[in-house]
This record gives C-alpha cells, structure tokens and sequence, in this order.
C-alpha cells in the first residue's frame, strides 16, 4: 500500500511538472510535422496532458510504452486521375463474410479516383475464366447503398476450371480482352491462394 501512495505521489508531481510547461512550447513540439520523428519519448509525455493518468490504476505502466515512428513517411499521396488508362478487376471469391460489400465499395470508388476503369469480375474464379457477361464495368453508382447488404453484390462461385492450367489461360485471355492488368481478390487464404498461382 505505501509504495502504491509513492507511485500516486510521484505522478501527481509529474504532472504539475507538465503542467507548468509554457503552452507555446508544447504546442511547438507538437505542431512541427517535419520533426515528428525525431521526439523523443521525455517530449512527447511533456506534450500531452497527463494529470488524469495520475490517478490512474495502470499509471505503473507509463514509461513503458516507447514511441516509434511509423511507416506514414513511405506512403505517397494519392491523386485525383493518377492512373489514367489503367483498368483494374475485382472480384470476390471462397465463403461470403461481412465486409465483403464494403471492401468492393471502396476499391470500385478507389479506382475511379484515381483515373483507372474498374470492372466487376461476377461469381469470383467462375467469372474470370466464362468471361463474357462475368466481366462488366462498375460504376461510382453501381456501389452505392451497398454498405448493409449480405453477401457480395457479385457472387462467390467454385471453379474447377480454374485449378487447371488452362482454365487459367482462358481467365488471363478473358482479362487481356477488356485491357484489364491489376486485380483485386476479395477473400480469405484459398481464395489468394489461387491468385498467387494466377499470378505465377
């Protein structure tokens, strides 16, 4: 119990500490983005406002979380029409799963953003190798009000064809037909599984 009492005393003088940092300091640490990676975790802990994890009953943890940089310094900013002339096919494949709607929702609207056409492959693997009808062009309005629906707006279907050598040719000629050079596989291990042997 009294080294608990310690503990208590020892952050709530940390945090008067803190808080009698100038206001103007603290928000200089926090507003300059270009030296976010170089905080270190003393400066970081000054910057917020820590009276409440004063009281805390984890307050015995704090100090043992290090900040790290992330990896936000590798992503490039994505454009409006980046990828103009590019088309892309997305299709959904194995058992459906909530989120399935979702994720098509986003990469449909994604891809039109950024410039490409973006088709729906209807009934996964099937639809790849039959072609035809399988593969139409979606649209920013074909995805809208999907978000609460079941299942996938495109299908799901098992394909023996496609386990095959040539049934993948014929998915890969069916691709080559509508200019389409990236896909998007929505599914679990099997489902990318077969794209990784697509891909190969």
């Amino acid at each position: 119990m009294g080294n608990d009492t310690s503990n208590i005393k020892e952050n709530i003088i940390m945090s008067q500490e803190i808080s009698n940092i100038d206001k103007v300091e603290r928000n200089e640490i926090i507003q300059n983005k270009d030296e976010v990676s170089e905080l270190r975790p003393s400066q970081f802990n000054a910057a917020m406002d820590l009276s409440a994890a004063a009281y805390s009953p984890f307050s015995k943890y704090r100090g043992s979380i290090a900040c790290t940089e992330g990896f936000e310094h590798n992503l490039h900013v994505l454009a409006k029409d980046q990828y103009p002339g590019r088309a892309m096919g997305i299709f959904t494949s194995g058992g459906d799963a909530q989120g399935m709607n979702p994720a098509v929702r986003a990469v449909v609207r994604m891809g039109i953003y950024l410039g490409c056409k973006v088709y729906f492959i209807h009934e996964g693997y099937q639809g790849l190798v039959d072609g035809g009808n399988s593969i139409r062009q979606a649209t920013w309005a074909s995805v809208s009000g999907i978000l609460d629906d079941g299942g996938t707006i495109i299908g799901s279907a098992r394909c023996k064809e496609f386990r095959e050598r040539p049934g993948r040719l014929r998915a890969a000629k069916n691709l080559i037909d509508h200019g389409i050079n990236n896909i998007v596989c929505i599914g679990g291990d099997g489902s990318l599984t077969g794209a990784n042997l697509f891909r190969k």
